[in-house]
């Protein structure tokens, strides 16, 4: 008896040491305030936009040489992995405006010059057409200068931001697309050139979009007939933590956080929905080429290890901000109020989420097995669990 009164001793010991550690192991969500550049401006000419495979592979829209680069962890940048001149044909590429990848190790990338969708395999290099909509034009088969791209997994479908036409498309057929939501305008149903958006599939399609010449994100529950803004103010522009300055890239966690990138501003503000405000995370609200700066970017993605990676348009380089657990409380905080746009060394907010997005494989995508929001819940578990083993213990002996 004393045996089985020292095992499950132990074994609660043992699991409220692993609860405190695991939980008190990374309190706080910090990114470096001063980035590594992964790529510099010597091997890219304006990129656009970038992925990150499951294995860390970093590929890069490479918009103004035509081509895309690949760049292999511990490793040095390969040669051109993706090269085309610019053209119309099969094998051209005419301006490359946003890429996403699956689990297959396909590249999808928006060719905006030429209106199409191509699907690369990265194992022999093929492609196929997969959207090709029928010139420019506000026809149900017709685009006018697309920004943005979210590509459905489950069903192959494909979401476009159709920038010029104000409007949200998905197309279901490489032929002819649905119109989702939006016109010329800044009323709640409306859209003023729209660069990005992103589907949370955790929450019954929720669209947000990145509704960038009224300087807002907007989000459409599936099936409305209007959208909320929820960050931004319509029609204002600016430089503070309640305003946004021409967002060009949004995506969210399964927190309803969402991470969103202001071009103007060359910064990532971090915006809780429902909040009037968000949190500076990367930059300094004012472009530049400095290693805490960014200078015109248009998208930015999570790696599985929570560090944010920019395409850093306007330096033509690659900036990673890396993620960075610590055990700080109150030291290195980036303030809140709407009326700062101070920066620090390290800037921290309270973590809900190790920056899993809550969508994989979408215009910000990441899997990542490290969800810190879960702890308190996997810990819980453990135990009850425990607590339900011991008493078998015990009534067993």
């Amino acid at each position: 008896m004393k045996q089985l009164y020292s095992i499950v001793f132990y074994i609660f010991t043992f699991s409220i040491e692993q609860c405190l550690t695991f939980g008190e192991n990374c309190p706080k969500s910090q990114w470096s305030s001063d980035a590594t550049t992964l790529i510099d401006s010597t091997s890219l000419y304006s990129p656009r936009d970038l992925y990150i495979d499951q294995n860390h592979v970093l590929y890069v829209l490479d918009s103004g040489n035509y081509r895309v680069q690949r760049l292999v962890p511990n490793s040095t940048l390969e040669p051109t992995y993706l090269n085309a001149t610019t053209g119309s044909v099969f094998n051209e590429l005419s301006y490359l405006v946003a890429i996403q990848g699956d689990a297959n190790g396909n590249l999808y990338i928006l060719d905006r010059g030429n209106l199409r969708v191509v699907k690369w395999s990265t194992a022999n290099m093929n492609g196929i057409i997969v959207l090709n909509a029928n010139g420019t034009g506000y026809g149900a088969n017709q685009l006018s200068t697309p920004a943005g791209m979210f590509i459905d997994m489950n069903t192959s479908f494909i979401w476009l931001a159709d920038t010029q036409n104000s409007r949200i498309v998905r197309w279901e057929s490489p032929t002819i697309g649905i119109i989702v939501c939006g016109s010329n305008g800044s009323n709640s149903d409306q859209f003023f050139r729209p660069f990005g958006l992103f589907i949370d599939q955790s929450d019954s399609n929720t669209l947000y979009v990145a509704d960038t010449y009224n300087h807002r994100v907007q989000r459409w529950l599936s099936g409305a007939k209007n959208g909320t803004t929820v960050a931004g103010q319509t029609g204002l522009p600016g430089y503070s933590l309640d305003l946004l300055y021409y967002p060009t890239s949004v995506t969210g966690d399964a927190n309803k956080n969402l991470y969103i990138l202001s071009y103007s501003a060359g910064s990532i503000i971090k915006w809780q929905v429902g909040s009037s405000f968000g949190t500076l995370i990367v930059g300094t609200l004012s472009s530049g080429s400095l290693s805490n700066q960014l200078l015109s970017p248009y998208n930015f993605k999570f790696d599985s290890d929570g560090s944010i990676l920019v395409a850093d348009y306007g330096n033509s380089r690659v900036q990673k901000f890396s993620f960075v657990c610590s055990n700080a409380t109150s030291t290195a905080r980036m303030t809140t109020n709407p009326t700062s746009s101070s920066s620090t060394t390290i800037r921290t907010t309270k973590i809900t989420t190790n920056a899993t997005l809550s969508a994989s494989m979408a215009v910000s995508t990441v899997t990542t097995t490290k969800r810190i929001s879960s702890v308190s819940a996997d810990c819980n578990l453990q135990w009850i669990s425990m607590i339900f083993s011991s008493i078998l213990i015990l009534i067993n002996s």
